[in-house]
Parts: C-alpha cells; structure tokens; sequence
C-alpha cells in the first residue's frame, strides 16, 4: 500500500536534485539557444515572461506606496520617495522596451537578444524594489525587520512563480532577494538567529524547487503544444495533398478518358480503310484492273504504317516510362540532323503552303546524345508544328550554344498556339491539347509526352512558350556535359 508512496517520493526527491545540479547549464542554455527550435522554445517561455515584468510593473509602484506610507513614521521620507521614483522609472522603461520591436531577422539572434535584455529587466527591476525594502529597514526596530523580512519572502514567491519559465530571468531576481533575506536574519540580535536563519535556507530552497518545477513543467506544455501544432499542420498538408491528388486522379481518368476516345478514332479510321480495300482487292469488286487495285493497295499500306506509327509511338512512351528505354549516345552533329529532318517535314508542310526552315549558326560544338533519339524529338516536334500551323504559316528551326554553354535546340512556329491553361499537362501522358482545338488531323497526343521522356532521359530540360493565336515556341535545352568543347561543325 505504501510502496507506490515511497517510490512517488523518491522520484520526486531525484528530480529536484536533478534540477538544482542541471541548474547552472540551464540557464546558459536560456541566454544563448544553439538551434532554432531552442530559440523557438525560449521565445515561449520570454513571451510568458513577459507578461510577469508587466504585472511587477503595475504592482510594485503601487505596493511602493502602501510600504512607504506604513514606514513612513522610522524610515527617511526622501530616500523611500527615491527608491519609489526609482520603482516607477524602472516601470516606464520596462514598458517602452516591451513594446519595442527588434529588427533581428535571424531566430536564434533574436531570442538571444531579447532572453539577455528581459533577464536584466527583471534584475533591475527587483533591485529598484528592494531598495525600498532596505531603505524601510530598522535593524533597532524589530517589527519593521521583520515586516521587510515578510514582504521579501512574499516577493521571493511571487516571482519564483510569475517569472520562472525563463532560468536566466528568475535566477537574477532570486538570487538577490535571497541574499537580502538572509543579510536580513543575520543581523537580528535576537536567540532566534540560528532557527530564522536555518528557515530562510529552506524557504529559499523550496522556492527555488518551485520554480525549477514550474521551468520543468512549462517546457513540457510547450512540447505537448509544439507537437500538436505539427501534427495539426502534417494533418493539413496530408489534407491538401490527399486533395491534391484526387484532383490529380479525377483530371488523369479523363485525360485518360479522352486519349482513350480519340485513340479508338484514330485506330478505327485506318483499320477501316485496311478492311474495305483489301476487301475490294481480295473480291475484284472491279474486275480486272489493275490500276485500281494498285491504288486501293498503297491505300492499305498507308494506313498500315500510319497504325504502325501509333504503336511504335505507345511502345515508346511505355519503355520510357518503365526505365526500360537505353540511350546510345555518341558525338553528333546536331546542324546536319536540322537540315535533314527539316528537310523530310518541308515535304509534307508544303502540301499545307507551310515553309520550314532552318536557321543555323556558322560553327556549333558537337553534341554528345543518342543520334536517333534526338532525331525523334525532332520529328515529334515538327510534326505537331506543321499540324497546327495553317496555311501560308512558316515554322523554324534553330540550335544555338548560350552563355552556359548549353546547346538549345529551338522549334517555333506562327500557328494556333496553346491556352495557358493547358500548357501545364501538355507534356503529361494523356496531356493532349484541349479537345475544343480541331484540325485536319489532331493524332494520339503521345510525340509530346515521348519529348519530354527522351529530353529528361538526356539531364535537359523543356521551355514552352506560346499563347492562343499567336504560335508556339519550344525550345529544348541540353545540359552542359553533353556539350562536347574543342569540336564543332561548320554549317554548309
């Protein structure tokens, strides 16, 4: 029945040790925080503290006027109205820099500062209060003596409880009052020197065992609060993110959705002309002729290699995406791929009245990348470019090497352009341009997303700028290792 008792006892007793020997190290550690989370915990306990000087400085001026008018009859009545002008200063000063602002951007600066200021404040502020208390002192007069004893062991408490969240702050003001305290019970001429001396030690002691309890114990709330804050704002970005994501799911199923429809198009339309006119040429539908049949078969071949393009397109993407996708890179000579490719898409953009062309540098540095992936963005990029560019437009191509020695491979055109809000997912698998923009031939949606694959595969990086009306720009930027110094290649 009373072991529990005993052990509640001795932990107690262990944790008061505890606290007087931790004392000194806490207190250096209250004036000079070494991590932000310390300056954060410090600026609690300085806020805490704060609201202590505040109530010391309504309360001392007016105790100084009850105390002075109760020893006004032994006391000199000039040194009282000082020390009580002192009290009152101290007070005003008090309140001026409470309510000023430090200008101390850095965390742990800032409570450094303020922990360092405040523990001088409730020092000097104690003293101005104490020198009222000795100058009401009478050591001839033993009721005064032991009125000042009275009101500085009530003092002792008081600030052993209003200002003990902050070490620094509450050691200065205890370890005066003390110190008066005992200089107090050591001038009594009285037989009762030796037992008030022996309890003001131990009022003292149980003081400051009160106060190292309340430090010990308001750092704890201050944890538990920390803790709770965390995990409220964890909680929160959890929310946003769940959130986040289910948006994210919701515009990817109908991303999905949409690249699902236009893909059952898109298969449909060649499987349809494969059908039909193999169909006529496996039932001579007209005879013998052989012309027609001719024609009707590069129909089917046509279409055939137009359903091989969008799978080797899928195929692609869904290697990339999987990791599975190899890069072979080797030195390259990025201006004569231009002019190749730029070649090949000037035969079907002149079918539309589009003119491509290149616009090239006299020298470029060899590029070191895999040869047919480029070529691919390339391709992918100019195919989009003479979709959307209508008649008469004109598109561009261009390499440069910029200041960071990267090799930037440019593809503009003067075509429908992109609203800014579906910029964001034009590169995003299932990213396709919004529906509402029709052309003659609107594709898969995949060249982007295999670009973006391909560059991110090579360490580069995309640029898109374009706006409704007004064309496309895309520019692709190469890191700077895969530009090869000391060669280059000069245009033809």
């Amino acid at each position: 029945m009373f072991e529990p008792c005993r052990s509640g006892f001795v932990a107690g007793w262990k944790r008061a040790v505890e606290s007087l020997l931790c004392l000194p190290s806490t207190i250096l550690e209250s004036l000079s925080p070494a991590t932000e989370g310390d300056a954060l915990r410090i600026e609690a306990e300085l806020d805490s503290v704060r609201e202590g000087i505040r109530l010391f400085d309504y309360v001392y001026p007016l105790l100084g006027i009850v105390v002075g008018t109760i020893e006004a009859h032994h006391a000199p009545l000039l040194c009282v109205a000082g020390s009580w002008l002192f009290i009152f200063a101290t007070s005003i000063v008090n309140e001026i820099l409470l309510r000023r602002d430090m200008q101390i951007k850095d965390v742990i600066a800032h409570a450094r500062v303020r922990a360092r200021m405040m523990s001088v404040m409730t020092l000097v502020q104690t003293a101005g209060w104490v020198s009222l208390i000795l100058w009401a002192w009478d050591t001839n007069f033993i009721p005064s003596n032991m009125f000042a004893v009275l009101v500085v062991s009530c003092t002792l408490a008081g600030i052993s409880m209003r200002l003990s969240q902050h070490a620094a702050a509450v050691a200065g003001p205890m370890l005066l009052l003390a110190v008066i305290m005992f200089v107090m019970e050591a001038f009594h001429s009285t037989t009762n020197l030796v037992t008030l001396f022996q309890l003001a030690i131990v009022y003292t002691v149980l003081m400051l065992l009160q106060a190292c309890a309340m430090h010990r114990r308001f750092r704890r709330t201050w944890q538990l609060e920390h803790e709770r804050a965390l995990l409220i704002e964890n909680l929160r970005d959890a929310k946003q993110e769940s959130d986040r994501a289910h948006r994210q799911a919701l515009a990817a199923s109908k991303a999905k959705s949409e690249f699902l429809a236009n893909m059952s198009h898109e298969l449909r339309t060649p499987l349809n002309a494969i059908i039909g006119f193999s169909d006529i040429i496996r039932s001579k539908t007209f005879g013998n002729s052989p012309e027609r049949y001719s024609e009707y078969g590069g129909y089917v071949h046509q279409s055939g290699q137009h359903l091989l393009a969008m799978i080797s397109d899928i195929l692609e993407l869904a290697k990339i995406e999987a990791g599975r996708k190899k890069l072979h890179q080797e030195p390259i000579d990025l201006m004569s791929l231009v002019r190749d490719e730029v070649f090949i898409a000037g035969e079907k953009a002149a079918q539309k009245s589009v003119a491509v062309h290149a616009n090239l540098p006299s020298r470029l540095p060899l590029l070191n990348a895999d040869p047919h992936a480029v070529r691919q963005i390339l391709t992918n990029l100019l195919s989009n470019a003479v979709k959307f560019t209508p008649a008469n437009g004109k598109i561009e191509v261009s390499a440069t090497l910029n200041a960071g020695h990267e090799i930037e491979l440019c593809i503009s055109d003067n075509g429908l352009g992109i609203a800014a809000e579906n910029q964001a997912r034009l590169f995003d698998r299932f990213g396709q341009e919004s529906p509402e923009v029709t052309t003659d031939s609107r594709g898969t949606g995949l060249g982007l997303p295999i670009v973006k694959g391909l560059v991110d595969m090579h360490g580069g990086h995309i640029r898109l700028e374009s706006a409704l009306g007004e064309g496309t720009r895309i520019t692709i930027f190469f890191p700077r290792a895969s530009t090869l110094d000391g060669t280059a290649r000069q245009a033809a």
